[in-house]
């Protein structure tokens, strides 16, 4: 075989993997994207001091609309008291859905 008859397919396998992976990544937020985000949303009430998110999506229904989300957490010191928070972020553009304190 010659290696000529390989390149084509390859060539043709690694642009359309390229375009893919570009689209797919457009569409979601890393997690430490959506994160970092988050904390900005935060941070206009005052200063945080820790903050989490699981790695994974998952599916977020509020208001009859079906999201996929990150879920996390911040930290605050208010009043020298750690108050936590858990925050549901939309996957697409990071903005916080829900949020509640943690008792």
């Amino acid at each position: 075989m010659k290696w000529y008859k390989l390149a084509i397919p390859a060539a043709i396998g690694i642009t359309v993997g390229s375009i893919l992976g570009k689209k797919i990544k457009e569409h979601w937020l890393i997690p430490e994207v959506a994160l970092k985000r988050v904390k900005e949303q935060f941070k206009q009430s005052g200063p945080i001091s820790g903050s989490w998110i699981l790695m994974e999506q998952e599916e977020y229904a509020q208001a009859g609309k079906l999201y996929t989300v990150y879920q996390g957490g911040v930290s605050r010191t208010v009043d020298g008291r750690t108050e936590h928070y858990k925050f549901y972020a939309d996957a697409t553009n990071g903005e916080i859905l829900e949020t509640y304190i943690l008792e």
